[in-house]
């Protein structure tokens, strides 16, 4: 049977190539089952690794820069900021008497 991405069905004038279809594949298959958030050029890889082994890996630098010239949501490089993670409430310990109401000082 003849390869989906054979270089018969893709066409340059749309920019995408048999590299950047696996790459584009990768992320659609991961996105079935993640949010954009927690797909990145690292999950991508793992991917193409695992389901399709034969296929020549690609460089992150172009993983990203496809994600981003096909204008797809996906997680920024880097580890994320103070900022900009969630805000967890402290651990809570079962409600006590403040020290002062049990006559400490």
């Amino acid at each position: 049977m003849e390869s989906v991405l054979s270089a018969g069905l893709l066409d340059e004038r749309d920019g995408l190539n048999p590299t950047r279809a696996l790459i584009l594949q990768a992320y659609y298959a991961l996105r079935r089952t993640n949010t954009p958030d927690r797909i990145g050029s690292h999950e991508i890889t793992v991917w193409i690794k695992r389901c399709e082994p034969n296929e020549a890996m690609p460089c992150e630098s172009l993983i990203r820069m496809t994600l981003a010239h096909a204008g797809i949501a996906h997680r920024a490089p880097g580890r994320p900021r103070n900022d900009s993670r969630a805000v967890v409430p402290p651990f809570l310990f079962p409600h006590r008497a403040p020290r002062r109401a049990l006559g400490r000082r």
